[in-house]
């Protein structure tokens, strides 16, 4: 079976001995802290840290037990039922969800291969502006695209004109196999963004830890948020990631896992190209996917099934849509688990069940 479904790490990038040290290290040295109930906003040498590296006061950071519940406690604390909210589309399929769950009214502004279409989101800010605009500015989930730093910076001005705030999701803004890294929406506004990143991808997932750094006020509305759902988030693996930072692990991981990924990436793009022609899709460079549009005569409904008969797996694009019918000929397709030959291979196997 042929897994084109998840986009997580494969499990050999795991440095499983540098965590081991690490792990050891903080328990033997701070163990009685990290072992302890510790309050939101969670591990203090973690937070100093993560501070120092984005530029910004540790009052200004909070950890949580991944970005996506980071998150979900932005949309309770700076939205109530009712309120709008913006969303790319298509976008992260449980931030959709978790959208909707929150009782926004939520609005799916088109993206385009340089970020969202800003003709339309003009229109939609004249209509009706949201509280909230969540944004995966790099390397966008499911997409693969990066936003462009023109539209960058009009949808920081906009959020300063509008008063409403973005949330830029940056998990795989480190992951930059190709190109230079384009500013982030924050730099152009910091006042109306909110940054959420997290160390799932650029080191193990099962850690759990993620983190969102922004305006104070926003911070201690989340921090006693989480303090009233269960006083910290979880610190034994806070601790965990502090000393692997410490001791200098985290940057010659990073560009093992970029050495690795690139050649994965391009072999995608090259296999695509060859094998499905008449596919639309962007040319990222980083990140964990491409996203593509299917030639007209695909549908989900025929194409799973039969993938699933030829040995593959393959997720539904309509989840990566608010309306999920526009969704029905798109396909996200992960890279960073398999091999170029494996990749190869999916692709040509792929291009025999659909419809050219």
């Amino acid at each position: 079976m042929i897994n084109l479904t998840r986009g997580v790490p494969p499990v050999e990038v795991f440095p499983i001995e540098e965590l081991i040290k690490a792990s050891e290290k903080n328990l033997r040295e701070d163990g009685k802290r990290v072992l302890q109930y510790l309050h939101a906003p969670g591990y203090p040498p973690l937070i100093e840290y993560l501070a120092k590296k984005h530029g910004v006061r540790k009052e200004e950071v909070v950890l949580g037990n991944s970005s996506l519940e980071l998150l979900q406690f932005v949309t309770l604390t700076e939205m109530k039922p009712g309120d709008c909210a913006y969303i790319e589309s298509p976008s992260y399929d449980r931030a959709n969800t978790l959208l909707k769950r929150s009782g926004a009214d939520v609005v799916g502004i088109p993206l385009e291969i340089d970020g969202v279409n800003l003709d339309i989101l003009e229109k939609e800010l004249k209509k009706r502006p949201p509280k909230l605009f969540y944004i995966i500015s790099d390397f966008q989930n499911p997409m693969g695209t990066t936003t462009c730093a023109e539209k960058r910076k009009q949808i920081a001005k906009w959020a300063e004109e509008y008063d409403f705030l973005v949330v830029e999701d940056a998990p795989y803004r480190e992951l930059r196999y190709h190109g230079t890294a384009v500013p982030s929406i924050r730099s152009f506004a910091p006042d109306h963004v909110v940054t959420l990143s997290s160390f799932s991808k650029t080191l193990a997932p099962g850690l759990r830890t993620g983190y969102l750094y922004g305006r104070e006020d926003i911070v201690k509305r989340i921090t006693a948020w989480e303090v009233d759902t269960y006083i910290g988030s979880v610190t034994p693996t806070q601790g965990q990631v502090y000393e692997y930072l410490n001791q200098g692990f985290f940057e010659p991981n990073l560009k093992k896992l970029c050495d690795l990924y690139r050649p994965r990436l391009d072999t995608l793009l090259n296999s695509l190209d060859k094998y499905l022609p008449n596919a639309v899709y962007p040319r990222p460079e980083g990140g964990f996917f491409v996203g593509v549009t299917l030639p007209e005569g695909n549908s989900m409904e025929k194409l799973l099934p039969a993938a699933a008969d030829a040995g593959f797996k393959l997720t539904d694009g309509c989840g990566f849509y608010l309306n999920p019918q526009d969704g029905d000929r798109f396909l996200r397709i992960p890279f960073c688990s398999l091999s170029p030959e494996e990749i190869s291979n999916a692709i040509q196997s792929l291009a025999k069940i659909i419809v050219h």
